[in-house]
């Protein structure tokens, strides 16, 4: 093992990448921490008819969200921005770059709002299945909310725009935390009073668009500090906006079959039958704690050092770089995968079933997230994968790679939907995403270079056997719950006691078997208690 781990030692810039890959998820734990509280009141003061209408509502925006926030926006800005302002010989280059893309970006966001506003209701019929649209009070609803929550894109694609900002300049740890705000702001929606909606789940509403004022409105500024606050600056020919304008329709074009998959997910699930939208995004957001805290904090740090390589052409240090993440990114992400499947029931039953969420349907949750902790893996992988591409300037490939799988899924989900109702959707989402990773890697010889695939491996099974350890300490739960009872304190306090000593296993096994990841985590540990 030691072999391989002098193998795969860490590149120089390691790290720093992990430094503000830590800054990020600190950020990142507060909002989904805040955001599971918001689910769990949500579910328990609201029937399975209001969240399914506000889930739909809000997915619209949502997609924006992850189209800018997490996709072509940051990965075609940050590059150009990084290159513009290295220019030394034209120091307000990359200003006049900034400003000048801001404007046309906000013009364009400005224009998508109005038209989501005004055409809501052919695109709602568009999205959702005729089952869904036979009740007209929850379409009724599902409208009033949607018209009302489309403000939000301008909102999060603008707070998207800052953070890109940010992050180019190497601050990470603000952005990263202003979805917080946006989270605390939604919690007080929820537990308003019921009397004070004038009409279901208006406060829920509305409370998307001000969580969405403060989320953006928090980095003002520390932009205005760091001397970059855009401003409006009308520049039509600037080349270095041309250039992200580019770059990014290819990407758009991947994150958006990415997302279009989700449309379809929610046609899907919209004849599924009441509920089955809520189950879904339930899960989904058990999902995006560690993916938040993994994979996209990690991805997002990640491709300005190797936009760094790859305009250097050092494609052996991006190549290092690249695969030591990677392995960093699984060993992190295999005992949340792990947890989620064996602990998938417990874990629904103690966050959401009080109130109007009932026993039946933490089972329905419990099954979407079983299926749904293999997608910890395979979509943390493509996260952290995805940027190498972007570093090189390519998006087209991932762009076709995204259509393929999408193409799978819609010929794969309608049969297994028709044998396995709702888990048979989650399967098929599942499929698409481990092909969407395997496609991913076998181009990158192509298209980047070399990739140590074989010492790779190696990794990987040392941590194969640290997580059957693992996995084995899960069912601890299991053994001391009819010691324990079902009172929700003592299930609490059995799920922090298992989950503890299964982390422990898996971090002693770690230890024992000298695994690289956990032995530079443990040396950064050990040296910082030193130091205090």
């Amino acid at each position: 093992m030691q072999e391989i781990n002098n193998q795969m030692s860490e590149p120089s810039s390691g790290h720093r990448v992990g430094l503000y890959a830590a800054l990020m998820s600190i950020g990142t734990l507060i909002s989904r921490i805040l955001g599971l509280l918001r689910e769990s009141a949500f579910a328990a003061l609201f029937p399975r008819w209001v969240t399914d209408a506000w889930y739909v509502a809000f997915r619209i925006p949502n997609i924006f969200r992850r189209l800018f926030g997490e996709g072509s926006l940051s990965v075609s800005f940050i590059p150009v921005f990084i290159q513009t302002q290295m220019d030394t010989s034209d120091p307000m280059r990359v200003k006049n770059f900034t400003y000048s893309f801001f404007t046309l970006f906000t013009i364009f966001l400005l224009v998508l709002t109005a038209l989501g506003i005004i055409f809501m209701e052919p695109l709602l019929r568009l999205l959702l299945d005729l089952e869904y649209l036979k009740n007209q009070q929850v379409f009724d609803l599902t409208l009033k909310m949607s018209r009302i929550m489309i403000i939000y894109v301008w909102l999060v694609c603008t707070y998207a725009f800052f953070m890109a900002i940010l992050n180019a300049l190497g601050s990470y740890g603000r952005a990263a935390a202003a979805p917080a705000l946006f989270n605390f702001i939604m919690i007080i929606s929820t537990v308003l009073p019921q009397s004070w909606h004038l009409w279901p789940g208006q406060w829920l509403a509305w409370g998307v668009v001000l969580g969405g004022v403060l989320q953006a409105g928090v980095l003002i500024p520390l932009l205005i500090k760091k001397g970059f606050l855009p401003r409006w600056q009308i520049e039509f020919k600037n080349k270095d906006v041309h250039r992200v304008m580019i770059s990014m329709l290819p990407g758009l074009l991947g994150m958006g079959l990415l997302q279009l998959m989700t449309l379809v997910n929610l046609k899907y699930a919209s004849q599924i039958g009441s509920g089955a939208i809520s189950y879904i995004n339930l899960a989904d957001r058990l999902l995006e704690l560690p993916l938040s805290l993994i994979s996209v904090s990690l991805g997002a740090a990640l491709l300005p050092s190797l936009s760094r390589y790859a305009s250097q052409k050092d494609f052996n240090q991006m190549s290092k770089t690249s695969s030591y993440h990677l392995l960093l990114n699984l060993f992190l992400s295999l005992p949340a995968a792990l947890g989620a499947f064996v602990l998938a029931e417990p874990i629904v039953q103690i966050l959401f079933q009080r109130g109007q969420f009932l026993e039946h349907e933490t089972l329905l949750t419990a099954g979407v997230l079983k299926i749904y902790s293999a997608l910890i893996i395979t979509t943390s992988l493509v996260r952290v994968f995805v940027p190498n591409y972007y570093a090189i300037k390519n998006t087209w490939f991932p762009a076709l790679v995204s259509g393929v799988c999408l193409v799978i899924h819609l010929i794969l989900a309608p049969f297994l939907i028709q044998n396995y109702g709702l888990n048979g959707l989650n399967i098929s989402t599942v499929v698409a995403s481990t092909l969407n990773f395997f496609l991913l890697a076998i181009g990158y010889r192509w298209f980047v270079g070399g990739y140590p695939w074989g010492q790779v491996f190696k990794h990987i099974l040392y941590f194969l056997l640290a997580g059957a350890g693992m996995a084995i300490s899960l069912n601890l739960f299991f053994y001391l719950k009819p010691y324990l009872g079902d009172s929700f304190l003592l299930l609490a306090l059995n799920l922090i006691v298992t989950i503890s000593v299964s982390l422990m296993v898996y971090f002693i096994l770690s230890y024992l078997l000298k695994i690289k990841e956990f032995m530079d985590m443990f040396k950064i540990i050990k040296a910082r208690v030193s130091r205090a």
